[in-house]
């Protein structure tokens, strides 16, 4: 009786430190939370093209932007693209390596090697984030590392709406990505112009997104040289 009372113990302490692990999520809130968001109307905007929604502070200082296109895939083929980190080098733009470097079920952490370039400013970077997954529903991510601090701050998500009884996907990517310290001189050059940061955070959702969609319509698509 006494080795049940303690094995019993065990289990509950153990639980006790696994529940904080294992309830672990992080929330991001975008346009898409807002009160009277209409997904269905949403999806109409986005079927002559992409959809997106900036919110700035009071200083015109980029908080978070939105956007979304409507995906020709069922929710569960766009969601796996989203996923497939093994092949981000062949799809993703700007992508040299992506590899899941821990891995605790919908728990990820995942690392980037990224070359990039914005107006006359060029940067190589690598960083890790840390990602959850809701399948077929929705990931976020929070920047977990990232080498020399070049990046201050990375956060983001995707949903997954579906469409059309199921045949179509409402694919909504949301960013914040504060990378002014990777060169010299960017991030005076974006206190100064903060719309710059506005555009680079812009037309990384543009590509990103044009890049799922693509993938998800035809698995063989890759980015042309």
């Amino acid at each position: 009786m006494r080795r049940l009372f303690v094995c019993m113990l065990t289990l509950i302490l153990a639980s006790l430190f696994v529940m904080p692990v294992a309830a672990d999520y992080f929330n991001v809130r975008t346009a898409l939370d807002e009160p009277g968001i209409d997904h269905n109307t949403l999806a109409k905007l986005m079927k002559n093209g992409k959809l997106m929604i900036v919110r700035e502070d009071n200083r015109g200082r980029l908080q978070m932007i939105t956007s979304g296109v409507l995906i020709n895939a069922p929710v569960e083929q766009v969601y796996a693209t989203s996923i497939d980190y093994a092949n981000y080098s062949k799809f993703m733009p700007s992508t040299e390596e992506c590899e899941v470097v821990a891995d605790n079920g919908n728990v990820k952490d995942v690392r980037y090697k990224i070359s990039f370039k914005f107006l006359f400013f060029k940067f190589k970077v690598e960083y890790v984030l840390r990602t959850w997954l809701k399948p077929n529903q929705e990931v976020t991510w929070n920047l977990l590392s990232c080498e020399g601090d070049k990046i201050a701050k990375s956060i983001g998500s995707w949903r997954f709406i579906p469409i059309a009884g199921g045949s179509k996907t409402a694919a909504f990517y949301s960013i914040y990505s504060d990378i002014s310290g990777v060169v010299p001189g960017l991030s005076s050059f974006i206190k100064k112009e903060p719309s710059y940061e506005v555009a680079l955070n812009s037309s990384t959702c543009v590509l990103v997104l044009k890049a799922i969609k693509n993938r998800s319509e035809n698995p063989n698509w890759v980015q042309p040289d």
